[in-house]
């Protein structure tokens, strides 16, 4: 199965975080959460329109909560994410193609992009 992948990055602080979606034009949505390269969480499921992670994360002021809502619509995926009721704007748009439901390619295969091609907005 043919994968269109997506990756929205964000530096918070010192951490890196990667938020990646994948999607086939069969049906099938695969989702995770990366961060300084480790992933965190990950779903996947047929004909899934909205995933939402949620990762404790310590902020400046103490503990707080480190949200991803992802949400499909008829052209695009959104992502927005959301650290202690701030939205965090991305900092990089990465694209990439593979085969294989529930994984992932290589870091070398993401290519950055200036806007989505898959029908997305930035």
């Amino acid at each position: 199965m043919r994968l269109l992948g997506q990756r929205w990055r964000f530096q918070l602080e010192n951490s890196e975080i990667f938020v990646d979606n994948a999607f086939s034009l069969l049906g099938w949505a695969q989702e995770r959460l990366v961060v300084n390269g480790d992933p965190v969480q990950q779903a996947g499921q047929w004909f899934a329109f909205r995933r939402s992670f949620a990762e404790d994360w310590l902020t400046a002021t103490g503990d707080g909560v480190l949200e991803i809502r992802m949400r499909s619509t008829i052209n695009a995926v959104n992502c927005k994410v959301v650290l202690d009721g701030k939205e965090i704007e991305p900092d990089g748009f990465y694209e990439a193609t593979w085969k294989g439901k529930l994984s992932w390619p290589l870091e070398v295969d993401w290519q950055e992009v200036e806007k989505f091609t898959f029908g997305n907005k930035v």
